[in-house]
């Protein structure tokens, strides 16, 4: 099966700066966007492209959108490298191939387009028709597919072609699978289908599906019936380049904010089983609670909290994020319109009017139910503050108690004793501790001693019971 002029569109985007201080300190390649469109030149069209040295990130910081490319390396107003080269079809004929690279700032983050083809035209001539298989030659070692780095916001191939004959219009679909296929390796995992429509009045075909986000791959192929849909795509190509771009961070945001959803989902089970362990308190005799192990959680408590916080904020962060993106897309496709004032392009409203929409109620419904958490975290933290100050005051009370009954009974024990000593020697019949010897007045002294002090400590235990 043949194609005519096919086309690979890559558009690659990556944070140029984050507030993160973990990317901040990191070891992370901040140009590895260009440096992986070298790799795909060098694989494909085996030349040095040293994109990298041909942009200078440094122009014009302050505006939202910047061309990168050096001024030196601007032709006739042309910020895009043009590019190229010759891939062999077979042994005996190699195909000219052309292209080009397109690096930029859009706000936040770099922006990588970079195209490579089959022209058209060669020597002022229609090119032959080539088959599907060859897109395999574009994408040898899935160079375009570019490898995960924490700068990373995601990408979006695009696939186009002309449809050769009236005969391929019934068997569109077909195609597109089979261009899939055909650009990926063998036994690389494809990108489910996902849906089909038409833009510019041309059949287009998205790839990628949002429940299998961790390994999310949006791929869209678009097959020309006619010379409209591709002369409307150049016209509104920057526009259709920031739709990519906004919709690349909110999907990416989305996927994040699932991550955040994991952790949050830890932590609510640790807060659940800290409720459940305050509410078994109530059962438990009150001389088998561990104050010290309360005391531990008392502490532990707020940190939880404190991280616990920080994420619903993250997933607030998120979802501000997503919104902002959502309202930069809509406005973009109202420049679309605007520039086509009857074309229907509600092919790219589904994302801002259906995914979008899905995101935020995602997130709203995590946060609803995580807000939650918090109210039990605070009500925990209180609920064992308040079991730890009675069982302090009770062990203090305690306390005091004893130490009354021990007052009492040593104070009236050394009175007693005081006043025993003092008349022993009065005592017409000491106690003896043996038959045939009479013992020292200390020993009698200290019997009535002990004696007394153990009815004092008694007396002290009946005053302070009956107080209670």
């Amino acid at each position: 099966m043949k194609i005519y002029a096919p086309n690979i569109h890559l558009f690659a985007f990556q944070l140029y700066k984050s507030a993160s201080n973990d990317i901040k300190n990191s070891s992370t390649d901040k140009d590895f966007l260009w440096h992986h469109a070298n790799a795909i030149i060098s694989t494909t069209l085996h030349q040095n492209l040293q994109l990298h040295q041909r942009i200078d990130v440094n122009k014009t910081p302050d505006n939202p959108r910047v061309d990168l490319l050096k001024d030196t390396d601007v032709i006739d107003d042309n910020y895009a490298v043009d590019l190229q080269g010759k891939i062999p079809l077979n042994q005996s004929q190699d195909l000219l191939i052309k292209g080009f690279a397109y690096p930029l700032r859009i706000y936040d983050s770099y922006s990588l387009w970079l195209n490579l083809r089959r022209p058209e035209k060669e020597n002022n001539n229609h090119t032959e028709d080539v088959d599907i298989t060859f897109l395999r030659q574009l994408n040898q070692n899935n160079c375009f597919t570019v490898p995960e780095n924490p700068l990373f916001l995601g990408q979006t191939l695009l696939i186009t072609g002309w449809l050769t004959g009236a005969k391929d219009r019934q068997i569109i679909q077909q195609i597109a699978n089979d261009c899939l296929k055909s650009f990926f390796p063998d036994n690389y995992p494809l990108p489910p289908f996902n849906r089909q429509g038409e833009l510019f009045g041309s059949p287009i075909f998205e790839y990628g599906l949002f429940s299998q986000l961790n390994n999310y791959q949006q791929v869209l192929i678009w097959l020309f019936t006619d010379e409209q849909a591709d002369s409307k795509f150049n016209q509104c190509y920057q526009e259709l380049l920031d739709l990519f771009f906004f919709r690349t961070k909110a999907v990416k945001a989305y996927k994040d904010s699932r991550e955040i959803y994991k952790k949050l989902d830890e932590e609510y089970r640790e807060i659940e089983n800290t409720i459940d362990k305050v509410a078994k308190l109530n059962d438990v005799n009150s001389n088998k609670i561990n104050l010290n192990n309360l005391k531990n959680d008392l502490k532990a408590l707020p940190q939880i909290s404190l991280t616990y916080t920080r994420l619903i904020r993250n997933l607030e962060e998120y979802q501000n994020t997503i919104a902002i993106n959502t309202y930069n897309y809509n406005e973009r496709l109202q420049q679309i319109k605007s520039i086509f004032a009857n074309e229907d392009i509600s092919f790219l409203e589904t994302f801002s009017q259906k995914n979008c929409a899905y995101f935020q109620q995602q997130i709203n419904g995590d946060l609803g139910y995580f807000r939650h958490g918090s109210e039990l975290l605070g009500k925990a933290i209180d609920t064992i503050r308040g079991i730890v100050e009675i069982e302090q005051a009770e062990r203090d009370r305690h306390l005091e108690n004893t130490i009354q009954i021990l007052g009492i009974g040593f104070g009236g024990g050394a009175i007693a004793s005081g006043v025993i000593v003092s008349h022993i020697d009065k005592i017409n019949q000491p106690i003896t501790l043996s038959f045939d010897k009479q013992p020292h007045p200390f020993y009698a002294s200290l019997f009535l001693s002990i004696l007394a002090t153990f009815l004092f400590m008694v007396l002290g235990w009946l005053i302070t019971r009956r107080r209670k």
